[in-house]
């Protein structure tokens, strides 16, 4: 059974890499304004100019869920929301298998982090909230891919 759920998807024309996202994601978070807390990756493709992010995807079968050797990712089939929780070790597996760049490494906690879709904030995602030129969206897509792609930002 396919759950579609609503997502965060970048549209790369519009976003400048301010790092406003990962500012705002940061202090929903960790209570501080630094972008390289927050659970969002802006990456530049130099050669054809345009930023993007790598966040969870919350894939139908994610491959972190079955990576994590104690077992603290865990995909809610409600929502479709894959979580983790502070059970994490550091052995950076969930890093390692993930299609889109989606975990990221807390070296102060010394544990993975990712995008948790802002799962107790009535507004939505804090990075779409903040994102100062309307490139990120949060929305569910009938045609979002079913596989991941390596080529290339999610594109809304």
């Amino acid at each position: 059974m396919i759950i579609r759920q609503k997502q965060v998807y970048c549209r790369p024309t519009l976003c400048t890499g301010c790092r406003t996202c990962a500012n705002a994601c940061a202090m929903v978070h960790e209570g501080g304004t630094n972008p390289r807390l927050g659970r969002i990756n802006v990456r530049q493709n130099l050669f054809e100019r345009y930023e993007f992010q790598e966040l969870c995807r919350h894939c139908q079968e994610a491959p972190c869920v079955d990576a994590c050797m104690v077992g603290c990712i865990e995909k809610n089939e409600e929502t479709g929301v894959v979580t983790n929780e502070d059970r994490c070790v550091g052995c950076w597996m969930c890093l390692m298998v993930c299609p889109f760049g989606g975990m990221k490494r807390d070296l102060l906690k010394n544990m993975a982090v990712k995008c948790d879709q802002c799962q107790d904030r009535e507004q939505g995602p804090a990075c779409v909230q903040a994102c100062p030129t309307g490139a990120l969206v949060f929305e569910e897509r009938e045609d979002a891919p079913e596989e991941p792609f390596f080529t290339g930002p999610t594109v809304a």
